[in-house]
């Protein structure tokens, strides 16, 4: 009797399985067509049009994502990311994001998305007011002490000008150093409020064009093949979805790759779509070189963070591995080289 009743209830089991299957794999179907929604940090530079090309090609939708650009300051990126309210941050080095990192927040380099090749274009570089260019063929120490320096501190532009200093026998303190807003540097030049600057693109055309500035030294002459610029994840893809970070690097790699095919027509048309400019500026601009794999120069963290040790911005030095995990650049790549 018991063999019997036992036997009845592992059929009804079986059957209620048998039956139950195409339910529990349409219920999977139908999670996996939704598309997963992430919210993605965006700033007006050049080199975040990657992200644009992979909306308008499809190719994030093609992964399965709902792209949701967020528009804040840096700082508030970094603070909504430590969160888990921002998904996916991108953008400069900076000391503010080293010390995120090093009081516990669970941030992550996934991807390069901007370095100076030395061969390339300048995308970044230090202007000087155009009577102070006209007055010396180069730069010296005489020229630029006292002098006013527009440049964002506590980034990768101070360390660079930092470094530029040293070359001409000057110390970051014999020099002043402000902050400009970059829609009034052009302002600022005319007006002799500053005396140099660094700055990026489309800004840095503009001023050259506009005859208020000189292009004075490009960034990849004084440090060639820095990485000053990073896709990053936080703990709501490191922790809780890491198989979406892996999907969405395979797009952003894919919309990496279109940006450098260079200024063809559909990517200019992107362009001046996503940042409002005219297209005659995109052509004259300098487009920021950007690596097809994603892969970073690890080079480039360690020396950014010795320099930040040094200026004492950074009170800790922490391992490469706390900043940087290479696995969804590693997964892109093998996917894209398959064909998948």
């Amino acid at each position: 009797m018991i063999r019997r009743y036992r036997k009845f209830v592992l059929l009804l089991i079986i059957s209620t399985l048998l039956v139950s299957q195409p339910a529990i794999v349409a219920a999977k179907e139908q999670l996996a067509s939704k598309p997963v929604q992430l919210k993605v940090f965006l700033a007006p530079f050049l080199s975040f049009r990657p992200f644009s090309m992979a909306v308008e090609e499809g190719f994030f939708a093609e992964q399965g994502f709902e792209i949701e650009f967020v528009k804040v300051s840096e700082a508030m990126a970094l603070q909504a990311m430590a969160r888990g309210e921002i998904d996916v941050w991108a953008g400069i080095y900076t000391a503010g994001y080293l010390n995120a990192i090093s009081r516990g927040a669970n941030i992550r380099v996934v991807a390069e998305k901007g370095h100076f090749a030395p061969d390339g274009c300048p995308s970044f570089g230090l202007l000087a007011r155009k009577d102070i260019a006209e007055s010396a063929k180069q730069p010296d120490q005489q020229l630029m002490q006292g002098r006013r320096f527009d440049v964002k501190i506590r980034s990768f532009e101070e360390y660079f000008l930092d470094k530029f200093l040293s070359q001409i026998g000057l110390e970051p303190d014999q020099i002043e150093k402000i902050v400009v807003p970059p829609p009034a540097q052009m302002s600022a030049l005319e007006k002799r409020r500053i005396d140099f600057m660094v700055t990026t693109e489309p800004w840095l055309t503009r001023i050259i064009r506009s005859g208020h500035g000189v292009l004075w030294k490009r960034v990849q002459d004084v440090i060639p093949d820095f990485d000053y610029s990073f896709v990053r994840y936080g703990p709501s893809i490191l922790e809780k979805n890491p198989e979406a970070g892996e999907r969405f690097m395979v797009a952003y790699l894919k919309g990496v790759r279109q940006y450098n095919q260079g200024k063809t027509a559909r990517n200019l048309e992107i362009m001046a779509k996503h940042t409002r400019l005219d297209k005659d500026l995109l052509r004259a601009a300098c487009w920021a070189q950007i690596r097809n794999t994603g892969q970073i120069n690890p080079q480039s963290k360690l020396d950014f963070q010795d320099w930040a040790l040094a200026t004492g911005l950074l009170n800790n030095k922490m391992p490469l591995e706390k900043m940087w995990e290479p696995r969804f650049v590693e997964y892109a790549n093998r996917v894209l080289k398959s064909g998948q």
